[in-house]
């Protein structure tokens, strides 16, 4: 192993806190250092010294215990692996320390195998969340030598996939792109060339482009442009003035002042057309949509000149869109839902993209890639470190057709499903287990219920109710109820108790002697005192 580690031991018990010293140091290698602290404050001040991964800390210390400790640590934002020490087991410091997202609880005395494996625990899940990390920080450097591409789908879906303006402006971030405002518009811009004339006078309007439209366009309008195909430019424009007018005018005006310049520097003729003005990025599809039916039907007129959407009645045509509905119920689907039923919405995504035949496979591929990011990106969020995932983008990159693309994806799509089963499963397990535990200690309570548990571990009562079910096969009502029967059966069969029907009904969550009577009775069809004669 190549990585070195570190650990704290905070214990104001000095032959416990050198055993565990040099424990650790003897059994594992890859352990670099062990430092050691009496009471909490001496640890903290080491803590942030030597910033260790792993701290072990006794409860009870002087002057700082280890709860103080942990909340300390929190607060000043450090996050390392915790595992308490204790003398003796109790509850409510064990309610704590799972507040506080310590993973681990050791009573005294310590056994050296508990310590090798819980150390050995906690190295692995570190070495995990660190190979995850230089995965992800892999993948984003793919993405970010991808961003070119991942900017051209973006423009491409903003201009043909109808999207709300709060969608957009989260697809622009995406790729580094800011396209808050208070008013949209978009212009396109072509190239007036013969047949023998094209490919030249195409790539020197692409390149003259870009070195003047600064220059040419007031700073308050931030322009966003992209060549779409050899010699028509797209431009979106985009305004902090709420007022359309106002950008209507000065969206002319610098058109055709860039129209004008090209001519002059350049000899090129270059005919423009400009959509209507939006008070939202909504309107961007529909203003580009104007543009292109203008610059349509521009027949007749000057090769150097800007014509608006008003000047003329626009045919609408058929543009290639992508569902967004259907790609969100995928986002949450791979959460929660069957491989077949995201492989029934995938096969829904290609028969979208197959129904167009103008559309490049750089868009489809480029389209998945973004996807597979969202997708990965969420998992991390749900479950940090246990998240990680292998992916090999390179088998993307490589895909040739829309049928490859489509394999690639599915196969990716089939591998998070299970990982989102499993990790589901692992959580749902252990939360009722900490569930059932949490009830063992409160039968007693008459007004105790799921929203106390839920409380304690964080979770929401409707998600605790669902995962009850599904752990143990009965509701959380129906568990209660039965180990609360099951206790007073005990008691009432107790002839060592000699306990009055009034006091088991108390044990067992019950105030009203008669309704503990009566629910006895509903359970078992015998009442308290017939169990008891028997």
């Amino acid at each position: 192993m190549d990585n070195k580690y570190s650990l704290l031991i905070a214990d104001d018990d000095e032959i416990t806190r050198e055993g565990i010293r040099k424990y650790l140091l003897r059994q594992f290698p890859c352990i670099e250092s062990v430092w050691t602290a009496r009471d909490g404050l001496e640890a903290y001040e080491l803590f942030e010294q030597k910033h260790p991964e792993i701290v072990f800390t006794d409860i009870a210390m002087p002057r700082c215990d280890g709860l103080e400790l942990i909340q300390t640590l929190h607060q000043n934002g450090y996050s390392p692996k915790v595992v308490i020490i204790s003398a003796h087991e109790n509850f409510s410091y064990a309610q704590n320390a799972v507040r506080l997202g310590v993973g681990d609880y050791l009573i005294k005395p310590i056994l050296p195998a508990q310590i090798k494996q819980i150390t050995q625990k906690l190295l692995d899940e570190i070495i995990q969340h660190d190979t995850f990390l230089n995965n992800i920080n892999e993948m984003m450097n793919k993405y970010q030598k991808n961003l070119p591409i991942l900017r051209e789908r973006f423009f491409h879906s903003i201009l043909h996939e109808e999207l709300s303006g709060e969608r957009i402006l989260e697809k622009a971030r995406l790729v580094d792109l800011d396209l808050t405002g208070k008013s949209y518009t978009v212009a396109v811009l072509k190239v007036r060339a013969h047949a023998q004339e094209y490919q030249s006078e195409a790539e020197q309007f692409a390149n003259f482009f870009p070195a003047v439209i600064d220059t040419v366009f007031p700073p308050e309008i931030r322009v966003y442009h992209r060549m779409l195909g050899s010699s028509d430019e797209v431009l979106i424009l985009v305004s902090d003035d709420p007022d359309t007018n106002r950008l209507f005018r000065a969206a002319n005006a610098s058109l055709n002042k860039f129209l004008a310049s090209a001519k002059k520097y350049t000899g090129l003729l270059v005919s423009g057309a400009l959509g209507r003005q939006y008070n939202s990025a909504e309107g961007i599809r529909s203003s580009y949509r104007e543009a292109v039916n203008t610059l349509l039907s521009d027949v007749g007129q000057p090769a150097d000149s800007i014509r608006n959407y008003e000047d003329i009645s626009p045919n609408l045509d058929q543009e290639f869109r992508m569902d967004s509905e259907l790609e969100r119920n995928l986002l949450q689907s791979v959460k929660y839902q069957s491989y077949s039923h995201c492989l029934e919405l995938i096969d829904r995504m290609a028969e979208q993209a197959a129904s167009f035949d103008n559309v490049k496979l750089e868009y489809i591929k480029t389209y998945f890639l973004k996807l597979t990011v969202l997708i990965l990106r969420e998992l991390q969020v749900t479950y940090a470190e246990k998240a990680d995932l292998p992916v090999h983008f390179d088998g993307l990159f490589a895909t040739e057709d829309l049928e490859s693309c489509l394999s690639w994806f599915k196969l990716f799509i089939c591998n998070v499903v299970s990982r989102y089963q499993k990790l589901n499963q692992e959580k749902g397990h252990s939360l009722v287990n900490r569930a059932k535990h949490i009830i063992s200690d409160h039968i007693a309570d008459s007004s105790f219920n799921i929203d106390d548990v839920a409380s304690v571990l964080y979770i929401s009562s409707n998600y605790l109710r669902q995962i009850f079910r599904q752990q143990s096969g009965e509701s959380f009502v129906e568990y209660l109820t039965r180990i609360r029967m099951e206790k007073a059966l005990k008691l009432l069969q107790d002839p060592a108790a000699k306990l009055k029907i009034q006091e088991i009904a108390e044990q067992t969550g019950f105030n009203n002697q008669r309704y503990f009577s009566v629910c006895f009775k509903k359970y078992y069809g015998k009442t308290p005192t017939e169990v008891r004669g028997n």
